[in-house]
């Protein structure tokens, strides 16, 4: 019903460790024995492209968790079942594509950006209501939360962008940012609390700095007459907050193809007309294409081989 502290044991030598075949006694609050806890320590010899990265670099698994908010869901009314979805995939070599030397701090000549990260009063009031925001899309309960692992692009086809109610993709606009970990994203609309929801501020926590940040969205390769095709992911560095400099998306899209291999990722400057084209296409899909987006069983993520 809570979640309370349960205990604590100790290993004194890790190098050299072997297993208690009764496992380790828990020791909680004052003294009180908790339980046992088994434990298994197995090492590999990382390869040899691994062992050129810097140290405590992540290089896997993917694994992504979505959270699903009702109350946030009645707020943006964004579907039928009045459920709002934000989604944390961990990205293995952030920083062998996104270096922390080129983070994105944000953006001290946008005036929206200034009364966030200000230092006056409306600020901070501002700072704690995305943070308060951030908790609730992002807490992690075992009732309102989906996991699971991404290997490659029909991984994340098929678990983060294919509906299971409807059957369809959601072919929806994502606000996203890329942090030290992390890609966070999540549906983003003109409503207002559709728009407060998907704020990059507020999935980045208030971090004055993001690796990358902006929109995407998915969209058939060869065009919205060919569903059953093969599919694309859109990015852009549409973000005033952050505003991300252009010359990074070679990177991320980079980033994105080594975690998910197989994936087909388009980058665009958040001014190029073809940008803006994709996305006007995407709105007129939405209505020319209601309830006849492909199935599962017809849709081919990436090419097959033969």
């Amino acid at each position: 019903m809570t979640d309370d502290y349960i205990g604590e044991f100790e290993i004194t030598d890790l190098p050299n460790y072997q297993p208690p075949s009764q496992g380790h006694q828990i020791i909680g609050k004052n003294g009180v024995k908790n339980g046992r806890f088994f434990l298994t320590i197995e090492s590999i010899e990382s390869p040899v492209e691994s062992k050129r990265l810097p140290r405590y670099t992540f290089d896997g698994p993917c694994r992504f968790t979505r959270h699903n908010s009702t109350a946030v869901g009645h707020l943006t009314m964004l579907n039928t079942q009045l459920v709002y979805s934000t989604w944390k995939i961990h990205l293995k070599r952030i920083s062998a594509y996104l270096p922390p030397y080129e983070r994105q701090h944000w953006n001290r000549h946008y005036r929206i950006a200034q009364t966030i990260f200000g230092s006056s009063v409306r600020s901070v009031v501002k700072q704690n209501s995305f943070k308060l925001a951030h908790r609730l899309l992002y807490d992690r309960s075992l009732k309102n939360n989906e996991f699971g692992r991404l290997n490659d692009a029909n991984d994340l086809w098929k678990l983060i962008f294919f509906d299971e109610d409807t059957q369809q993709i959601r072919a929806k606009f994502y606000t996203y940012i890329i942090d030290d970990n992390t890609w966070r994203f999540s549906e983003t609309g003109e409503g207002y609390f559709t728009d407060f929801a998907s704020k990059h501020a507020l999935h980045a926590n208030c971090s004055p700095y993001v690796r990358y940040g902006g929109q995407f969205h998915p969209r058939p390769r060869y065009g919205w007459d060919r569903l059953d095709d093969e599919w694309e992911l859109v990015f852009d560095n549409w973000s005033g907050t952050y505003s991300p400099h252009l010359s990074l998306l070679p990177n991320l899209k980079s980033l994105l193809e080594f975690n998910f291999p197989g994936l087909n990722v388009v980058v665009f400057d958040y001014k190029d007309p073809l940008l803006h084209e994709s996305m006007d296409d995407l709105k007129a899909a939405t209505i020319n294409h209601r309830g006849d987006l492909s199935s599962l069983k017809n849709l081919m993520f990436t090419p097959s081989l033969s």
